[in-house]
């Protein structure tokens, strides 16, 4: 059983290496499909405007978009952090608990 097995296992690996380049070009195809360009694009991603200055905390506006829970003292906030630490955790634990007890 073990080494039928082992011919699965070394046949699925086979097979996703031969996939593995199914989809590249080959070289013959990369080297027919090449367009040489000699013109280069300008476009004005990250240039500054004239009229706009950058943000600085001298010139930052007073009421700033917040969430309610921006608003909460951190206090308030212990009890989310804990139901979002249980929240993730929980299946983790389930699924140990479940595993053990099978044994």
């Amino acid at each position: 059983m073990t080494r039928f097995s082992t011919l699965i296992c070394v046949l699925i690996a086979l097979v996703c290496c031969m996939q593995a380049n199914a989809f590249a070009p080959s070289s013959q195809m990369s080297r027919l499909n090449v367009k040489s360009s000699t013109s280069s694009i300008h476009m004005g991603f990250g240039m500054p405007d004239e009229d706009v200055k950058p943000l600085t905390r001298e010139n930052e506006p007073e009421e700033y978009f917040s969430t309610n829970l921006d608003k909460m003292s951190d206090n308030e906030k212990i009890p989310i952090a804990i139901g979002g630490f249980l929240f993730i955790s929980l299946p983790f634990v389930a699924g140990m608990i479940a595993l053990y007890a099978s044994k």
